[in-house]
């Protein structure tokens, strides 16, 4: 952390480096800039959604009307406020796309098929952690009047044997492409 006595202290010419009447001039001053340095870089963080701070989590949180449940994380948190954010402009597909981007591990595409929005998390890693607040902000976000479905990139083992053995997938590396069809 910047420390704001020791660059006083070497600005001023050498002779006056050890002085104590100008040392504890510089400590209390510099402390009162540490502590005005550390507020400025949290008051810049704050304007982020991404390193904002508990306080103005909640600050956000009311502003938008959103009540936090439990056992949601301050990272969860934080997606919510910027998917609410951002869903309070015209709703497109752009729009939904970006609402689902918001959540880590939400790797989607987002797609109108049949009259219907369709979510599909295509994430090697799965769908993000908490899935229910995002489906609540699409829910909140989307047209009433059309329907929304989920579909996951996931093979269960049954659907997994029946194009291969683990053990071949493992020797010719097609895991990943195996954990990527389509069901």
């Amino acid at each position: 952390m910047f420390k704001s006595k020791e660059y006083c202290i070497k600005t001023l010419h050498q002779l006056y480096r050890a002085d104590k009447w100008i040392n504890a001039v510089f400590t209390s001053v510099g402390l009162s800039l540490d502590n005005l340095a550390a507020t400025v870089d949290e008051i810049y963080n704050n304007n982020f959604f991404d390193t904002a701070t508990e306080t103005a989590i909640k600050h956000y949180e009311y502003e938008l009307g959103i009540a936090p449940k439990s056992g949601q994380t301050l990272e969860d948190r934080r997606a919510a406020i910027r998917a609410r954010w951002i869903g309070t402009s015209k709703v497109d597909i752009v729009l939904l796309q970006e609402l689902a981007n918001s959540w880590r591990n939400g790797a989607t595409l987002i797609e109108f098929v049949a009259g219907k929005i369709h979510v599909k998390f295509i994430s090697p890693i799965g769908a993000p952690r908490d899935l229910d607040a995002l489906k609540a902000v699409f829910e909140d976000t989307k047209p009433a009047h059309l329907a929304i479905y989920y579909t996951f990139m996931w093979l269960n083992w049954g659907q997994a044997k029946q194009v291969g053995t683990w053990r071949q997938h493992k020797t010719n590396g097609s895991w990943l492409k195996l954990k990527q069809i389509d069901s």
